[in-house]
């Protein structure tokens, strides 16, 4: 893994490429820079969007924990700082750069971020439920892919992988929507049927 250190109003941040153009920061920096403490981020934060990483250290070889980069934007709204508002700024243009250093192109890096925005909905959908099954994932996933599958004139659904650069875009809110009602039908116990008002919505 590579590490790049950058320099933010005088405090340094580490970022480590986990992934090919997919890099993570180094989460006692971003405490240290917003003035958090970085045990109650890493309570607060879903497990998928911190990991741990050896680095360098004064002490010798420690294992550090790494945030990705809806982490780090999770992390800037418990800052109270004024400067953190510009901070996410920074760090949205850092990772920019950093990705295109690694020779990604644009759709490359979106792909990142729609993985990203794949973990949050999925972890969403699993809070949302009182006893999420792997089938509910499933679900979740299938409608979203057989609603802008349809919407673009495919007889019969594709995979994500296989969808083009503009039905990822319109992809994302479906799938919210998607696993904001599942939720709600749930949690209400309503009988309606989630896949029926999402088509209605987004394809009919």
């Amino acid at each position: 893994m590579k590490v790049k250190t950058e320099i933010w109003a005088g405090h340094e941040i580490r970022f480590v490429e986990k992934e090919p153009g997919e890099w993570w920061a180094v989460l006692a920096d971003i405490a240290n820079a917003l003035s958090l403490d970085a045990k109650e981020i890493r309570r607060r934060l879903e497990k998928d969007v911190v990991s741990k990483h050896p680095l360098e250290t004064p002490g010798g070889k420690q294992e550090m924990l790494i945030v990705n980069e809806y982490g780090v934007y999770e992390t800037v709204f418990e800052s109270r700082k004024k400067e953190a508002k510009e901070f996410k700024r920074w760090v949205f243009k850092m990772l920019k750069t950093l990705r295109q250093a690694s020779g990604l192109e644009g759709f490359q890096v979106f792909r990142l971020l729609d993985k990203e925005h794949q973990k949050e909905a999925m972890s969403k959908l699993s809070r949302s439920l009182e006893q999420p099954k792997r089938i509910s994932f499933i679900k979740a996933n299938s409608i979203a892919n057989k609603a802008i599958s349809t919407k673009y004139g495919y007889g019969k659904m594709i995979k994500k992988k296989d969808m083009t650069p503009d039905m990822l875009i319109e992809r994302q809110p479906i799938l919210d929507d998607t696993v904001n009602l599942m939720g709600v039908v749930e949690k209400f116990g309503l009988d309606i049927s989630v896949s029926d008002q999402v088509y209605k919505k987004h394809v009919n």
